[in-house]
């Protein structure tokens, strides 16, 4: 085998597969450069006619800068087998395998093989097969399979035996059908029912972990020799049946054209007398609805008179018990303003009266704590007389105080010290001005004594008003 590259096509790097080219689809074990490659080459038809179901990687380890690294990407979509020393090595998923993703990989470890989750297709024909009347017909069946389980795919088969027992397997399942059919209907096999051949091919491969989606026959073609004599047939017949058909479609358009006919002049027949029928009938209508129309404005006249006969007395009525109301509310009102007027009178005069009442006693009362109150006031004025002489004295001492502060303010009054008046500065006023400074003089040194005097009889009199005080108190 010889190391190739597509190009042009998206193909990966692979090796060559060493198995024969067969007619239709080959199933074949690829062998590819690097995981990498798997996407690139499975799903396409390398060489035009193989068909990759197993893919075997040389390299499995990732690399970085030339230096291989334990770790592996297996790639979505595949089954992988890993394998230590040819051991197979037991992966996380049902059938053993590894799922896709990032592993980390022992050094000894190394993926073996990549087999394909796809539906495959599967296309092949099938020659020279006998139908029931012994005539070789050609039948091409298109089949999609899935493989399950990988280790038993690749272990117990692989993809060039699969290919044949599948190739054997769908020959005889066809040529059983082909036998049950005669020529004439062998076009009938495109829509036949395959369902118990396809029930019957995955029992046999159910051991192999594949399963069998679809059994559908493509293409059937059948010698020209044969497809000639059956097309002449089948144009005799039709033309033999489009000359009856011919004749019975002009048959039938000569009776069709009889029947229009009959069934025209039956219909013009109808129409007149239907015609006729809606002249009488449309006359005696007219004739009713006349007779209707003035019988019916009779009774409206008549109606709308007894209405109004009904009317003008329901108004009559209605206006005599109005006034009826009207002079029993009238009435009504009458009396109960007198009532009404008679009741606030009394009420008027009794508040009045209680009003009179309540300030007669109200003003004795206040007359009678009046009284008591003078006589309470000038019983305390005689009690606290002595101990008043002095405050009056000082009040009448504090009135001629202000009295000359008053004199001292007015600006029209000159005064002049007794200094002034000896040395004569005050030659206008001077007796008024010494006159006033003499009263000056005595009117301080009276205030004087008698400030001292108040202060003395104050303290005199102090315990005199706290007995009193007292006294007061407890006779309250």
């Amino acid at each position: 085998m010889s190391l190739l590259t597509a190009m042009g096509n998206g193909f990966g790097t692979y090796l060559k597969p060493g198995a024969p080219m067969k007619e239709g689809t080959t199933l074949v074990e690829l062998q590819i450069q690097r995981l990498g490659d798997a996407h690139d080459i499975v799903g396409e038809r390398p060489e035009g006619v193989y068909t990759p179901v197993v893919l075997v990687p040389q390299s499995s380890m990732g690399g970085c800068c030339c230096c291989c690294l334990c770790y592996v990407s297996i790639p979505e979509g595949f089954s992988a087998i890993v394998s230590k020393f040819g051991a197979m090595v037991p992966g996380d998923l049902e059938d053993n395998t590894w799922s896709p993703g990032f592993h980390w990989f022992h050094p000894l470890y190394a993926v073996d093989k990549l087999v394909s989750k796809q539906l495959i297709v599967f296309d092949t024909p099938v020659k020279d097969v006998k139908t029931k009347d012994a005539i070789p017909v050609n039948i091409d069946v298109l089949m999609t399979f899935e493989i399950r389980r990988a280790p038993d795919f690749v272990y117990s088969i692989g993809p060039e035996k699969f290919d044949d027992l599948l190739r054997a397997s769908q020959d005889e399942a066809l040529r059983q059908m082909a036998n049950r059919t005669e020529v004439q209907h062998i076009y009938d096999l495109h829509g036949a029912s395959t369902a118990d051949i396809l029930s019957e091919m995955n029992k046999k491969f159910e051991k192999y972990g594949v399963v069998i989606h679809h059994f559908t026959v493509k293409n059937v073609t059948i010698p020209a020799e044969f497809a000639d004599r059956f097309e002449s047939k089948t144009l005799l017949d039709a033309q033999t049946t489009k000359r009856d058909a011919s004749v019975k479609s002009d048959h039938l358009k000569l009776n069709n054209e009889e029947g229009k006919a009959k069934l025209r002049e039956e219909c013009t027949n109808a129409k007149m007398a239907a015609q006729q029928q809606a002249e009488v009938v449309t006359s005696q209508a007219v004739k009713d609805t006349s007779e209707v129309v003035a019988r019916t404005q009779k009774d409206i006249a008549e109606l709308e008179t007894s209405w109004e006969i009904q009317k003008q007395q329901i108004i009559t009525d209605a206006e005599l018990k109005l006034s009826t109301y009207k002079s029993d509310i009238l009435r009504i009102e009458r009396e109960l303003k007198s009532k009404t007027s008679a009741e606030v009178g009394r009420l008027s005069t009794e508040a009045d009266a209680y009003h009179k009442d309540k300030l007669a006693e109200a003003h004795v009362e206040v007359a009678k704590r009046l009284a008591k109150g003078q006589r309470k006031l000038g019983e305390a004025e005689g009690d606290a007389s002595e101990a008043f002489v002095a405050l009056r004295a000082h009040e009448a001492d504090m009135s001629r105080l202000e009295i000359l502060e008053k004199l001292v303010r007015n600006e029209e009054i000159k005064i002049a010290t007794t200094q002034e008046n000896t040395v004569g500065l005050s030659e206008e006023n001077k007796v008024v001005t010494q006159v006033a400074q003499q009263g000056l003089e005595a009117l301080r040194a009276k205030l004087a004594e008698i400030t001292a005097t108040s202060l003395a009889k104050l303290e005199e009199t102090r315990p005199t008003q706290q007995a009193m005080r007292t006294s007061k108190s407890e006779r309250v």
